[in-house]
């Protein structure tokens, strides 16, 4: 009799945590950009797999102008247990995201999973982890020098992401690698380019001849000439990058 109770017992621990496990987040989808959201995350959320990461699993707080959501190892936790991430909305469309992760090994995988995100099948997870991984390489190369790349919070016609490393912070011995993730106004990006850091690139249209007009940067145009992002960097050590995803 002991032994069926006990087993009986281990089934039911197995069945709860089985059920916590699968825990869906609560969605709010009061405007578009809500809906949007959940859309992306759950695009976001198979990546992750792909990349052996946990999912998304905890919402924290969900308004109509923004959401705090992380990963957590109970889904539903009351805190942030080293992944953070804090998405700003307008009313239809997704405006900015930022993520924050304390373990430099699970940044790049965790980042490059909203990048994929963004290109669905014709991005690798491969090439998304290239991004990120580049970045984290950098931290624990130096890994008590910070660096933050300038960030633009304007929106443009293409995604703009930028990294940045803050070693201890808050003087507790963890480190964080942060994304900024600025999305494109809506109905604007063909789905084509991205650009990565904080320097912005001339670049010229390569369906025409060379124009004078692009030889600088011109922020009101945005990039809306460019169609492929094939620019080297400035310096091979640059934070700076600019990627075609095509």
């Amino acid at each position: 009799m002991v032994r069926r109770m006990g087993a009986l017992l281990l089934a039911l621990l197995l069945m709860t945590q089985a059920g916590f496990a699968s825990a869906d987040i609560i969605w709010e989808e009061a405007t578009p950009a809500q809906k949007v959201l959940r859309e992306y995350i759950e695009k976001v959320n198979g990546c992750l797999t792909e990349l052996g990461e946990m999912e998304i699993n905890t919402r924290f707080e969900m308004y109509p102008s923004f959401a705090v959501l992380g990963i957590t190892v109970t889904p539903g936790a009351e805190t942030p247990e080293g992944v953070e991430i804090t998405v700003m909305m307008f009313y239809d469309a997704l405006d900015r995201l930022e993520l924050r992760v304390s373990e430099i090994d699970r940044f790049p995988a965790i980042a490059a999973a909203f990048i994929q995100a963004l290109y669905g099948e014709e991005m690798t997870a491969d090439r998304a982890l290239s991004i990120p991984l580049e970045k984290a390489e950098r931290a624990k190369k130096q890994p008590t020098d910070s660096f933050s790349d300038e960030v633009e919070e304007l929106n443009g016609v293409v995604p703009r992401v930028y990294f940045a490393y803050e070693p201890n912070p808050y003087h507790d011995g963890v480190s964080w690698m942060q994304m900024t993730m600025i999305f494109p106004l809506a109905g604007q990006w063909d789905g084509k380019g991205i650009i990565i850091g904080e320097e912005k690139i001339a670049l010229q249209d390569e369906s025409s001849d060379a124009s004078e007009d692009y030889e600088g940067y011109f922020s009101a145009d945005d990039y809306s000439h460019i169609e492929v992002f094939t620019t080297a960097t400035p310096e091979p050590d640059s934070a700076a990058a600019e990627y075609d995803f095509r």
